[in-house]
């Protein structure tokens, strides 16, 4: 699993905040199919999606990631700009900025799990939220999902053409994760999305794949979360910048005046 989330971390802030502006539709239903007839084990999968998108070694050859992306919600008419940092230790910040709600930030550093956005505050997260905060600051998700999650199954109901993956973390709900059974290029991710508002189900599907760095990543992706229709496009991937350790850090609580 490539982690739409820690792809586009965008998107978790926009669910967080915006997603549950009304109540969330169910879970989309997975098209009934026939099962496999021989499925291939949850290590198998992993292993060929992590080959297709370059190898273990491309993905050790690099320490940093900085992503810019533009985010659009649709049916909202809001948009704007993101950017992403990510150290292969596994410390991550993601700073969001929406017209007429402000500045999302979301970080860790590597320990602690933090957000801010103008609505919730500083919160330093618990539970379900920092568990999908764990596997969304992952430097590569599939190439460390057996230390990510608590259990890890291949899907019985894979559409023809597919293979899928039942990941459960050990807070929160599992993640579904589909892959192209040719290419083994990760198709689409599905699941609950804890947010301080509540939970929301998702559908996530990515594609545009590019290869930058010797590293292959889909330069797009579409997520539908409650009424929210939520576009993310990536502008520019830069890699192995030197990167001040201290921007993971949680910010400071300010003292009250």
């Amino acid at each position: 699993m490539i982690s739409l989330f820690k792809r586009w971390p965008v998107v978790p802030a926009a669910i967080g905040l915006l997603g549950c502006a009304s109540s969330p539709p169910p879970a989309p239903a997975t098209a009934a199919a026939p099962a496999t007839p021989a499925l291939r084990s949850p290590d198998a999968i992993l292993a060929d999606s992590v080959a297709a998108t370059g190898g273990a070694q491309a993905w050790n050859a690099h320490k940093t990631m900085h992503l810019k992306v533009t985010v659009n919600l649709q049916g909202m008419a809001m948009g704007g700009p993101a950017e992403h940092f990510q150290t292969k230790s596994n410390k991550s910040l993601t700073v969001t900025s929406l017209p007429a709600v402000g500045e999302i930030r979301e970080g860790t550093n590597g320990t602690v799990f933090w957000s801010k956005d103008p609505v919730n505050g500083l919160r330093l997260l618990q539970g379900a939220e920092a568990e999908q905060a764990r596997i969304e600051s992952a430097w590569n998700a599939d190439l460390e999902a057996r230390a990510l999650f608590a259990k890890i199954e291949t899907a019985t109901d894979a559409t023809p053409g597919q293979e899928c993956l039942i990941m459960t973390p050990r807070a929160g709900a599992p993640i579904r994760a589909c892959y192209d059974q040719r290419t083994h290029l990760e198709l689409s991710q599905e699941g609950i999305h804890a947010t301080a508002q509540g939970d929301v189900p998702f559908h996530s599907t990515v594609s545009d794949w590019r290869t930058v760095g010797g590293i292959k990543m889909p330069y797009a992706s579409q997520t539908q979360a409650g009424p929210m229709t939520i576009l993310t496009t990536v502008n520019e991937v830069m890699f192995d910048e030197p990167l001040d350790e201290q921007m993971f850090e949680p910010p400071a609580v300010s003292a009250p005046k």
